[in-house]
């Protein structure tokens, strides 16, 4: 059987995709009913995945992160070091860890405050995988890698862009 979300091939009976771990009980074969549905199910992330991300260094202090945030838009920044990519630094942790005490953190390095190794997803799996992993896992950003190196990062907010787009191509009812 293969899976609705990630195409992961399943035993038939199983309750769960070894892959993604989504519900394969009620499962009845029809998951790509509309054109959106098969559109979530079959593009790939990198259709989506935005290239403009911040990457910050270890030694990046909270403060600088955040007035990079502001400058550039951004939400999250992606903590590298040499080059790989070791935890995700997002407005959540921000706000819901540090408010009440940014005035002694601000200075900290971003390394101390960080998601460290966060879940990422490959550049080519469909996009209902990364929507499966937020919904589950509480995401709001997931690192997207190609062979093992970072090349882009999905938000929500991407999602909800794509769905749109998707949304609005679809002829109204009569």
């Amino acid at each position: 059987m293969q899976c609705p979300f990630c195409a992961c091939e399943n035993m038939d009976g199983v309750d769960a995709c070894i892959r993604c771990k989504v519900d394969l009980s009620d499962f009845t074969g029809s998951a790509m009913e509309s054109d959106i549905e098969r559109a979530l199910l079959q593009s790939p992330l990198e259709t989506i995945a935005t290239k403009d991300y911040i990457q910050a260094p270890l030694d990046w202090s909270v403060g600088d992160t955040v007035r990079q945030w502001n400058e550039g838009g951004h939400h999250c920044a992606v903590v590298v070091d040499h080059g790989k990519l070791v935890g995700i630094f997002t407005e959540r942790d921000a706000l819901g860890k540090l408010a009440e005490k940014w005035d002694q953190c601000s200075r900290d390095d971003i390394s101390q405050h960080m998601t460290a190794n966060p879940m990422t997803l490959n550049h080519d799996d469909p996009i209902a995988l990364a929507l499966n992993h937020m919904m589950t896992g509480g995401y709001r950003h997931i690192p997207i890698l190609r062979a093992g190196k970072l090349c882009g990062i999905v938000s929500v907010r991407d999602i909800l862009s794509y769905l749109s787009t998707l949304i609005s191509d679809v002829p109204e009812a009569v």
